[in-house]
């Protein structure tokens, strides 16, 4: 049993979780919020530990040697300098990337009586090693653990590192409410400074990600003089790329390149792939777009060295797509072709990625609820199993009352599913006008298609045709609701109007089929852009609608080059390649070749 003075002394050790050291040997960005350092206690042995645990951020080789010799006398280790020294082992063990070795023995450390405050810390680093492995299950699990501990660990420091994993994690979730909460929390309880630029960086993330522009801009500059003041200089620059990618998204490319001139000597010192690659990536978008295409190339070709095993992280997919942009522009269409490839493989494999997090977090935290509901329903069995005798006549009248709600429930199901039933005429009579989505009806996009199509072929320019439709829409209006659907329907549009140009022919022909014609666009350009949307799609967030559901997209394309000016013949074109691609899997992008016909 643990006595009191032992307890005493262990309360003066702080957290410190996933330090920045093991982000750099690792997969970076997902252990990128560390390094909360708490006071030691005042035994040599733990001061040693204590020691070890600061030397894991600064020389690897050294924690390993030093943490090796105080291992081969376990037997002179208090129970609490053991669980220390095990805690330090995993880290050891992630370091040199046994990630399956750490989480053996931090799980191992789960089911024993040890201090909370060291099982708090050992979740935490749990969440991270999962992560890294990309076995997103068990990562979002011990996540939702974290958010439920966090508040009641004692230690400051400890929970303000808590609060600055939880702000990461959620916004790589894309979860940048929760976010952006944690972050504030984190801002509001700092005590220390590293802290308090940590919070700030969660937080210029979290507005980002929610488009708040006016707090986003209002915030960079505070919040990266504050990092910089206090040595922060990877936060300060992290900021700073937030910035530059702001600039870059509302085409301010002129101001973006002075911007990025400011701050890369920064950026170089720090000397941290995960960063550099980002700000790189970013730069050579901006000189594409500035028409400098060496240096867009010579910028792209970094990107990818400082990317490591980053196979389809945002720098790499921007890289890819410079590259491209840039042969192709040369009219190397061999190498543009061979970066093409590379760019939609990756584009791809993000995707996936992408739905798999989310998927996993959102499973996760499914079966805490289930849990928590069976312990609440359990604890309901045993107070009902202690009033049995005296409440005998109230419970048949309850089951009588219950039988009588299931019958209003059926009814009311029944009525519902009727009025689903009447309501989807009435539906599609509206959508023939289109005043769901505000782009044009079948009518009005054939007229318009048309004028377009014959001016291309008066000035022997080409053209191309999109078809697309939302794969199993039906099942969201089934499952979810009309409102859902409708919800659906007009993200898709306002997500695809963004990468459409202002001469585009954009129309909703059918209860979920859209349809784009592309002046002056060859087929290549069209399958490129319908990639894009088909990958805007499917990272469309639908919790605004009140409910979590996929969205994906079947994307057929034909072009003047093999089917004509004639639109008629182009949209039956399309609707081949289209079938093609739902034939082939659904969520693609299929050509249309002649042999389809």
């Amino acid at each position: 049993m643990t006595t009191k003075p032992r307890k005493n002394q262990r309360l003066q050790l702080a957290v410190r979780l996933a330090q920045p050291l093991l982000i750099k040997l690792i997969k970076p960005a997902w252990i990128i919020c560390a390094g909360f350092v708490a006071i030691a206690p005042a035994s040599e042995m733990t001061a040693r530990l204590d020691a070890l645990d600061d030397l894991k951020v600064v020389n690897v080789a050294e924690f390993s040697k030093k943490l090796a010799v105080i291992a081969e006398t376990p037997a002179e280790l208090t129970q609490y300098q053991q669980d220390y020294l095990e805690l330090l082992q995993s880290y050891e063990k992630s370091l040199r990337g046994d990630f399956d070795g750490a989480a053996v023995l931090l799980e191992s450390m789960l089911a024993r009586d040890t201090e909370p405050e060291i099982i708090f810390r050992v979740k935490a680093l749990l969440v991270n090693v999962f992560a890294v492995t990309r076995n997103y299950r068990n990562a979002f699990s011990y996540l939702e653990q974290v958010s439920r501990e966090v508040q009641s660990v004692t230690s400051t420091r400890a929970k303000e590192h808590g609060l600055s994993v939880l702000a990461y994690t959620y916004n790589q979730l894309s979860e940048f409410d929760i976010a952006r909460f944690y972050a504030q929390l984190l801002i509001d309880s700092a005590t220390s400074e590293k802290a308090l630029c940590h919070g700030r960086h969660h937080l210029i993330e979290s507005l980002y990600g929610l488009g708040q522009w006016e707090l986003f801009s209002t915030n960079v500059e505070l919040s990266v003089s504050h990092c910089v003041h206090h040595h922060e200089l990877i936060f300060a620059n992290l900021i700073r790329l937030k910035y530059y990618n702001y600039l870059l998204l509302n085409e301010q490319y002129q101001q973006a390149d002075e911007y990025y001139q400011s701050f890369i000597d920064s950026v170089t010192k720090t000397n941290y792939p995960f960063l550099l690659a980002g700000v790189l990536g970013a730069a050579a978008q901006n000189n594409l777009a500035l028409a400098q295409y060496d240096a867009a190339e010579e910028l792209a070709r970094r990107t990818l060295q400082y990317s490591g095993r980053s196979e389809f992280s945002v720098p790499v997919l921007n890289a890819y797509d410079v590259l491209y942009q840039v042969n192709h522009s040369r009219r190397d269409f061999n190498k543009a072709l061979e970066y093409h490839i590379k760019y939609t493989s990756a584009l791809k494999a993000n995707s996936d990625d992408r739905f798999v997090r989310q998927q996993a977090y959102h499973v996760a935290k499914a079966e805490i609820e289930v849990k928590d509901q069976r312990l609440a329903l359990l604890d309901k069995d045993n107070e009902l199993l202690f009033l049995q005798k005296n409440l005998y006549q109230q419970e048949v009248q309850q089951n009588r009352l219950i039988m009588l709600l299931l019958l209003l429930i059926v009814a009311l199901a029944s009525f519902m599913a009727y009025r689903g039933m009447s309501g989807r005429s009435r539906f599609k009579k509206i959508a023939e006008y289109d005043q769901l989505t505000g782009i044009s009806n079948r009518y009005h996009f054939n007229n318009q298609a048309k004028v377009a199509l014959d001016y291309c072929e008066i000035d022997a320019k080409p053209a191309a045709l999109i078809l697309f439709d939302l794969d199993y829409f039906k099942n969201i209006n089934d499952q979810y609701g009309h409102a859902a659907g409708d919800w659906a329907l007009q993200q898709v549009v306002k997500t695809c109007r963004n990468f459409m140009r202002n001469n585009d022919v954009f129309g909703r022909i059918g209860g979920e089929e859209f349809a784009v014609v592309l002046p002056g666009c060859h087929a290549d350009k069209a399958a490129l852009m319908a990639e894009i949307c088909r990958d805007a799609i499917a990272t469309i967030d639908t919790n605004g609608s009140g409910y979590t559901f996929p969205l994906r997209a079947s994307f057929g394309v034909s072009s003047s080059d093999t089917s004509g000016y004639q639109l008629k013949q182009l949209l039956a074109d399309a609707d081949l390649a289209m079938y093609k691609a739902k034939q082939s899997g659904r969520d693609q992008v299929s050509m249309y070749k002649e042999e389809l016909g």
